[in-house]
């Protein structure tokens, strides 16, 4: 650790060439718009998240994006090659090109400015974990050609006690060779090494308590139940403009190779931390791997203060996965949240299963925007699916749809300030796959149908300061687990809700970030009818809510800022009997600004859970976890 800190020192200190701030600018509350979600460097603020945004998953549905191009993600890309992320959902998909039920989750590259540039990161904490960060942008031909890379190293603890280490790695090039048209390739890794497993917690089916209250912080797995993998992305996108024409294109390669992955799972865990059993799996040469892609046309016309656009897009994927054939390490009895090592066992793995998915969309649509009256846009999607799936019981059937995807929204400008809108928008989506618990651990159903409708109104309440207030419904297949412990679809999914935000600055030098989602999940269906399953799925919430505040004094290098997070009700078992209880936690913290030579930088300090409130969250196939204890982390941040 120390040598790569030494190492980034003495990169920053030879790129002599004046530079403007990068690294020292990221702020997630200043540079938000809204308060649905927006990632900027190393923060991530908003009611929503690439896997929670309206109570489900963008990254699970397949429903991301590089630079607003199709891209088919099984491995998380690393911040040295994605600068940020924005969630595209309500009225911040208007005008986006086929948005998608359950939202998209948009990433944007980290790029080359005109200047030469290095940003060294370094962090401690929390949990005393040590990080470094290094991105350099290096134009090479002015204005033409420019590379921007990175390489980070973490040294990590983690609130359960784990302590594994990452090195992140990612370049990108962007090459403009004639005005007009811009290629851009890149190529990102992460490396994973000694990732503990997190003990997963189960009380009784029929329990109505939660699981008592343990030490947080101390390791309480199992030493050799880890994970060791190497994820990584890879992709090259072109953009033009020929002709009249605005062309772009994607195609991107995402892999996960796990050398090795470890789930410790604890079973009927009584109120005094008694657990009847203890269960590990683990998984050795697992592969998740797509090559993805899109192609698209538009063309605008102008007419007066009206604007039409058409654009045509062709999008496809080619998924293959290994999975399966896990080692199932029984260890009996033991107390939850106490350190009991066992040795490793002689490990005995079963055959592996493989599936194999092709798909792929052509769409037309058109958009119009009317100067001071609004936005319309329709969209028209064919999309071919197949799937073949090979157990160790031999081949499964095919699974084929073919169904014609709609998608149309609306916005009218009332008055300046104010404007209401509007969408629909029908998809095929991915489930998750079936959870650690499951018999078919891993599996992944076919995908499914979707419809989301939402509506809502935008309020400018000055320049820089918005708030919008909006109400959807999502309907999809339900997914959970049977009585015999199978994922599979049990019922059908509704979810309604009421999202609000509140962003932007309110006074000189004060930004303010604010959401709340209330949420009503509802399951129907044959089980529910006969009082198998209740109504509500597991692990839904029914009210999040978020505050950011960040304040800059008149004529001064500090600020001040703190972040609230409130979180209600959340369904914790099958039955609906049981409820993990609202919670609530603060973080505070502030940001100092100088200069190290003729650099700009920035020391920022942070405290989370400042009241070291403890409590339980709850996975969808009913699992706990506690959450976060109290923790500092101080980043030294210098743009060179």
């Amino acid at each position: 650790m120390r040598l790569l800190i030494r190492s980034a020192a003495v990169a920053a200190l030879l790129c002599s060439t004046a530079a403007l701030a990068q690294r020292t600018t990221d702020n997630a509350t200043t540079q938000s718009r809204d308060a649905f979600g927006k990632r900027v460097g190393d923060e991530q603020i908003g009611i929503y998240n690439p896997f929670d945004v309206r109570g489900f998953s963008a990254v699970d549905a397949g429903n991301t994006r590089i630079e607003g191009l199709y891209f088919q993600q099984q491995s998380n890309p690393t911040d040295r090659l994605i600068e940020g992320s924005t969630m595209r959902v309500g009225i911040s998909a208007q005008g986006y090109p086929f948005p998608a039920p359950t939202g998209i989750a948009d990433y944007s590259l980290r790029k080359p400015g005109d200047r030469t540039i290095a940003s060294v990161v370094l962090r401690y904490g929390p949990f005393d974990a040590q990080v470094g960060q290094l991105d350099v942008g290096l134009p090479i031909v002015d204005k033409r050609l420019g590379v921007q890379a990175g390489i980070a190293y973490y040294n990590d603890n983690q609130h359960f006690g784990g302590t594994p280490q990452y090195l992140s790695l990612g370049a990108t090039t962007v090459w403009k060779p004639v005005d007009g048209v811009e290629i851009i390739p890149f190529w990102s890794s992460i490396h994973t090494n000694s990732q503990e497993a997190q003990t997963l917690v189960f009380v009784p089916k029929d329990a109505t308590y939660l699981p008592p209250r343990v030490k947080r912080g101390v390791f309480a797995g199992q030493p050799w139940a880890t994970y060791e993998g190497i994820n990584w992305n890879t992709g090259l996108i072109a953009k033009a403009s020929l002709t009249g024409f605005d062309v772009a294109a994607g195609a991107f390669r995402s892999v996960s190779h796990d050398a090795q992955n470890a789930v410790d799972l604890l079973f009927d865990v009584s109120p005094d931390g008694d657990a009847a059993d203890r269960h590990v799996f683990i998984d050795r040469g697992n592969r998740f791997g797509a090559t993805s892609g899109e192609f698209r046309v538009s063309r605008d016309f102008d007419e007066g203060d009206r604007r039409h656009t058409i654009i045509a897009t062709v999008r496809g994927r080619d998924q293959k996965r290994l999975y399966g054939g896990s080692a199932d390490v029984a260890l009996g009895p033991t107390v939850w949240g106490e350190v009991d090592y066992r040795p490793l066992p002689d490990l005995v793995f079963g055959q592996k299963s493989r599936d194999h998915v092709r798909q792929v969309t052509a769409g037309l649509g058109y958009q119009l925007k009317w100067l001071k009256v609004g936005e319309f846009g329709v969209g028209l999607q064919k999309t071919d699916y197949k799937k073949d799936v090979i157990t160790p019981q031999g081949r499964l059937p095919e699974s084929k749809s073919s169904p014609w995807l709609l998608n149309a929204n609306a916005a009218i400008e009332l008055t300046d300030a104010v404007v209401i809108y509007g969408s629909y928008a029908r998809g095929l989506e991915e489930s998750p796959v079936a959870p650690d618990r499951a018999v078919n651990r891993d599996e992944a159903p076919p995908a499914f149908k979707t419809e989301q409708k939402d509506a809502g109104i935008r309020w400018a309440i000055a320049p820089d300061l918005s708030a919008i207030a909006g109400l959807f419904e999502i309907t999809k297949p339900y997914f959970n687990l049977d009585s015999a412990a199978r994922f599979r679809q049990l019922g059908q999914l509704r979810h309604r809700g009421v999202e609000l935000s509140l962003a932007g600055r309110i006074a000189q030098g004060l930004n303010i970030v604010a959401g709340t989602v209330f949420l009503d999940a509802e399951v129907t269906g044959e089980l529910v009818d006969s009082g198998v399953i209740g109504g509500k799925p597991v692990g839904a919430i029914e009210r999040h809510s978020i505050l950011s505040v960040d304040y800059r004094f008149p004529d001064s290098p500090f600020s001040i800022d703190a972040f609230a997070e409130e979180t209600g009700d959340r369904v914790a078992n099958v039955a609906n009997t049981l409820v993990v209880p609202p919670r609530a936690v603060l973080a505070v913290g502030g940001r100092y600004r100088f200069k190290i030579g003729k650099s700009n930088a920035l020391i920022r300090a942070q405290v989370g859970n400042v009241f070291n409130n403890y409590g339980y969250g709850v996975g969808g196939s009913g699992f706990f976890v506690y959450n976060l204890p109290r923790r500092l982390s101080v980043t030294l941040t210098t743009d060179i």
